[in-house]
């Protein structure tokens, strides 16, 4: 699961950083909508990723 948790941090800075650009460089309002998808898909995968982190702790501290 961490390697969730990091591949989905990726896809959300990244969405971050499309939907920032598009903005500023004025480009197709796709893309602005493709970079907020992204950034949901992100933050999402790193919840489940720590949620998933935080229960094998509890588990292993039994």
């Amino acid at each position: 699961m961490k390697r969730l948790a990091t591949i989905s941090t990726f896809v959300g800075l990244f969405g971050l950083l499309l939907a920032m650009l598009a903005a500023l460089g004025s480009f197709v309002g796709t893309l602005i909508a493709l970079g907020f998808v992204l950034m949901f898909l992100g933050a999402t995968g790193a919840l489940l990723g720590a949620a998933a982190s935080l229960a094998r702790a509890g588990h292993s501290a039994r």
